[in-house]
């Protein structure tokens, strides 16, 4: 599960942000083996706010290595967090198979950088769920703050090989990009970012983004942003590819 980012500088302390939407529009889409993707339309009452939020403290985004996420981001909390939570609780957690929620990290995040400008590693499909305690899952949020659908939403991807290849091949490429080295041939590595299906991974669903959509997954499944157009990306919030990542550590209801 990614760590949650370190807190930002006073000019972007908490402010009051826009209410969630007492009645959105509420789909649950199958992904595959089971696995489900809740998709919530008209999320927030005035969304445009939390743009002008992020245009307001754009200063204050922050890459955070740890996150392999390619572009500045900024923590929120406080309300509007608290708010995210009520909306898992009350839309989110019966479809994924929560039982309780164990605590959560959210933050704004803006694409800015094209898969030539990034580790290896990013650019293949991910999951937000690695060595948790039995029982445990994280459920991932992705909420659509662009107009510009070529931005594109978020893929996701079923294995193609033995799940113990593909750790031995991102152990691989960790150990390169400790080096400083690029991947191996052998690896047969795209150069583009995980857009489609590959040696490794067949894709099996893709998300459209909408202005002001929220989708919710399951962490343990691999997935990735669709950047199918990196070359359109800004660094602006009020008209780059930003969105709201949040990440819901939870107890699974027994199978």
């Amino acid at each position: 599960m990614p760590q949650p980012l370190p807190s930002p500088p006073p000019a972007a302390s908490p402010e009051p942000l826009p209410l969630l939407n007492p009645n959105p529009r509420v789909d649950v889409v199958p992904i595959v083996d089971g696995h489900r993707c809740v998709v919530i339309d008209d999320f927030m009452l005035e969304p445009q706010a939390l743009v002008d939020y992020a245009a307001r403290h754009h200063a204050h985004f922050r890459d955070d290595p740890r996150n392999y996420y390619p572009g500045p981001e900024l923590p929120l909390a406080g309300t509007f967090a608290a708010r995210l939570q009520d909306c898992f609780l009350q839309h989110v957690r019966g479809p994924l198979g929560a039982r309780r929620l164990l605590g959560m990290s959210s933050r704004l995040s803006l694409v800015t950088r094209g898969p030539d400008q990034v580790l290896p590693a990013q650019r293949l499909p991910h999951r937000d769920a690695d060595g948790l305690p039995a029982g445990e899952g994280v459920a991932a949020m992705v909420l659509y703050l662009f107009q510009d659908e070529r931005y594109g939403g978020t893929s996701f991807f079923r294995p193609r090989v033995p799940l113990p290849d593909i750790t031995a091949m991102l152990r691989e490429l960790k150990r390169q990009e400790l080096a400083g080295a690029a991947p191996a041939p052998a690896l047969d590595f795209p150069s583009t970012f995980a857009i489609g299906s590959s040696r490794w991974f067949d894709k099996v669903l893709t998300v459209a983004p909408r202005y002001n959509r929220a989708i919710f997954y399951d962490g343990a499944l691999f997935h990735s942003g669709d950047l199918h157009t990196p070359g359109l990306m800004v660094d602006d919030p009020l008209a780059g590819r930003l969105t709201v990542n949040a990440f819901f550590r939870v107890r699974m209801a027994a199978a």
